[in-house]
């Protein structure tokens, strides 16, 4: 009679455990429930922030203040280091605030574009701002560097336009781009081509003041509300000695509303250059 009050006190304490195992778990579930719980404002509370910051730096853009749109993109990383919008307009700002200081800070604000857009390539690789912003801030260095250097971005220039416009044919940006990459190797003096190809194996294949102008129209098509279009078209357009259509694209990049921070400096330019055509 012992040994089975014994078993039966036994089972009674394994019981109990067991009771109070369960009774754990459902504590520790009601406790990851509250934490999830807490979580979810401080998550959307994130987000808010992100999407408050990039709201502040597409404004900024808008408004021509570069330096602002840059703080505010830099922000959105602090908060989401990995987000897609946050990379390539932190990229693109850096490429702006870099060509209106110049100097040595030109070149530095380049090289931190192109950090950034790589970053943009290798997260999302499938986005055609990705490959533009690579596309401009390479152009950018490229004006920074000689010889061979050059001419290896320069084809990273090309490259990356292009797989812009395949992922997105829509993409003026890209255009613009292969425009001015036709146009400024397309003109290069004989000598430098000379000298290219016998130091570093000579420039770039394919690039023609046709393909530049090419490029020049289907971004104007795109976008026509854009001075710079119109001025470099004009440029290409005066290259192949097509005066009248050049004096019509100068004459509308003047006509245009600014819409780029740059777009003073390109009116006075196109001003410039109808004056210098104006008779012929």
């Amino acid at each position: 009679m012992h040994r089975t009050v014994c078993r039966s006190n036994s089972w009674r304490k394994s019981n109990k455990f067991i009771i109070h195992s369960g009774a754990g778990g459902n504590l520790m579930k009601k406790f990851l429930a509250v934490v999830l719980i807490l979580m979810v404002p401080a998550v959307l509370m994130a987000q808010d922030n992100v999407q408050e910051w990039l709201d502040k730096g597409d404004a900024a853009y808008e408004s021509f203040d570069n330096q602002t749109a840059l703080t505010s993109y830099k922000k959105v990383l602090e908060l989401d280091e990995q987000n897609f919008d946050g990379l390539w307009k932190t990229a693109r700002a850096l490429t702006d605030v870099g060509k209106a200081l110049g100097g040595d800070a030109e070149k530095e604000h380049y090289l931190e574009a192109d950090k950034y857009a790589r970053k943009c390539i290798e997260l999302y690789g499938d986005k055609a701002e990705s490959h533009y912003v690579l596309a401009l801030s390479v152009g950018r260095l490229a004006l920074f560097e000689g010889g061979k250097k050059k001419i290896e971005l320069s084809k990273e220039v090309e490259a990356e336009a292009k797989k812009a416009l395949e992922v997105n044919p829509e993409h003026d940006g890209a255009a613009h781009i292969l425009g001015r990459w036709n146009h400024n190797i397309a003109t290069l003096g004989w000598f430098l081509r000379a000298a290219a190809k016998v130091v570093y194996g000579g420039v770039p294949k394919g690039a023609t003041l046709e393909n530049a102008e090419k490029y020049f129209a289907m971004a104007i098509d795109l976008n026509p509300e854009k001075p710079v279009h119109r001025l470099e078209y004009a440029r290409t357009l005066i290259e192949l000695e097509k005066y009248a259509e050049a004096k019509t694209q100068l004459q509308k990049c003047l006509d245009l509303e600014k819409v780029q921070w740059e777009d003073d400096n390109h009116k006075k330019e196109a001003a410039k250059m109808l004056k210098e055509i104006r008779n012929k």
